[in-house]
């Protein structure tokens, strides 16, 4: 028995039309879908991530990056390699606040507009919710009580994922700033 001579573990399957189909569909509800493909492994075959502009994903397995690459061009979608580029943080916040409301909590990175301070006499909009996970998330904190947070906190907050985000500091991003910053005009913080 050749212990060299086969190849183990590269998957239970192997992509399908099926695959193909779901990923068409897929792009064609979404807005602003990217492709990243994931090379083969020795636990898995050639794969594609598509990610929404909202961050929401999906993962299919392809034939090889050459028919990632076809698809993507008859998608009309960019695509990046996975190794080389990462993937964007919207996909790490789509699942933070799909996490977030699993839970119960609120979730969500960007606020829609300007809304009055949160009051504890009423239920917090969807906005203000938003932009609550939105400063925690960059603050890197994670709530620990589960109702509204009190002004003070989310000023620490704020001012936390500020720090963090500035894009004068290494490890700072721009957009992330904008973010923290529309937050907290939605929260009536500045």
């Amino acid at each position: 028995m050749a212990l060299f001579g086969r190849r183990r573990g590269t998957g239970d399957r192997r992509a399908t039309r099926d695959d193909l189909a779901t990923m068409r569909d897929w792009v064609a509800s979404r807005r602003g879908v990217e492709a990243y493909v994931e090379p083969r492994t020795t636990v898995s075959e050639t794969t594609v991530v598509l990610v929404a502009s909202d961050g929401e994903s999906l993962r299919r397995r392809v034939a090889s990056p050459k028919a990632a690459a076809d698809f993507a061009r008859k998608a009309a979608i960019p695509i990046y390699d996975a190794n080389r580029t990462g993937y964007p943080q919207r996909m790490r916040d789509y699942a933070v606040r799909q996490k977030a409301r699993q839970s119960g909590t609120s979730a969500g990175t960007g606020p829609a507009g300007r809304a009055s301070r949160p009051s504890a006499g009423r239920p917090l909009s969807s906005a203000e919710r938003d932009a609550i996970v939105t400063l925690q998330v960059s603050a890197g904190v994670e709530s620990t009580a589960p109702g509204r947070p009190d002004e003070q906190t989310l000023r620490q907050w704020w001012k936390q994922a500020r720090v963090r985000s500035h894009p004068d500091r290494r490890g700072g991003d721009r957009t992330e700033w904008d973010q923290v910053e529309s937050a907290a005009e939605t929260l009536g913080l500045t």
